[in-house]
């Protein structure tokens, strides 16, 4: 009967395991979902609104996403620059919290890939957790903790991102989306695209000609747009090709934030030393 019995609590004891979610929240792209998901913990149910290898350029939300939008207790999305959308939607959002994430952070000619530069994703991650404890003050005490945490860790990465050598210039064989990064850390870099337009013969050309002066060994690119462009370029210099990945378009949510930027600095350092 003893042994019945503690059997029986047992199970009952995991039928009545609570759900820790305590707020619903929405995130537009990769990043923003992984800051939340870091400061909220238990606390919250994350989703990511944009799947995984969705272009978020191109995106416009459906009426299933908007439902969605509408469902959640908090929307957080990047800012203005990356999702034009957003501001259209959540001025039909009722109850439904808005964090902007880039307020307040300084930006350069539109471009939205703010994370990169990891001084503002703190500033990102400080941003999320304001807006969590105005949505749910009774836990704003973890909310807080648990970004003072996790942006520590940033800045541990931002240190040894600074710490690398730039005796060398990365090289960019894809589309170019690496202007908070290279110039937080000082890097000198040349790119194959111009902005979002297609590269020009003159530009291919001074791409090659830097390759081969300079011993080259490798170029970047990022796992989703390794183009015909940058795989000529490679086959044309004898250059490899490395991954930058900047973490807007992934192909699942199983890895975070840093292990994608530990991931870019272990390239980097390679392109750098070897």
């Amino acid at each position: 009967m003893k042994i019945k019995a503690i059997i029986f609590l047992a199970i009952f004891s995991l039928t009545i395991t609570p759900s820790y979610a305590n707020i619903s929240i929405t995130c537009s792209l990769f990043p923003v979902y992984d800051f939340a998901r870091e400061i909220a913990g238990d606390l919250a149910e994350c989703k990511l609104l944009l799947k995984p290898g969705i272009e978020p350029h191109e995106y416009e939300p459906s009426p299933l996403d908007i439902k969605a939008l509408n469902d959640s207790d908090v929307f957080i999305f990047t800012g203005s620059n990356m999702e034009h959308w957003a501001q259209r939607i959540s001025a039909t959002l009722k109850d439904t919290a808005i964090i902007d994430a880039s307020d307040g952070i300084e930006t350069y000619n539109g471009d939205p890939h703010i994370w990169l530069d990891l001084s503002r994703a703190q500033g990102m991650v400080q941003n999320i957790a304001r807006g969590l404890c105005s949505a749910d003050p009774e836990h704003s005490g973890i909310y807080m903790h648990n970004a003072e945490m996790y942006c520590s860790r940033l800045a541990e990465l931002d240190a040894k991102f600074t710490a690398l050598n730039h005796d060398n210039a990365l090289v960019f064989g894809g589309e170019f989306s690496c202007g908070y990064f290279v110039r937080r850390y000082n890097f000198e870099y040349i790119s194959a695209y111009e902005g979002e337009n297609e590269p020009s013969i003159r530009r291919l050309a001074e791409v090659l000609k830097y390759i081969r002066e300079h011993g080259t060994k490798y170029i970047f690119a990022e796992p989703f747009s390794i183009s015909s462009i940058t795989r000529s370029i490679s086959e044309q210099t004898g250059a490899d090709i490395l991954t930058f990945d900047t973490a807007h378009i992934i192909s699942n949510d199983n890895r975070t934030f840093i292990q994608i930027m530990d991931g870019n600095y272990s390239n980097i350092a390679r392109a750098l030393n070897d």
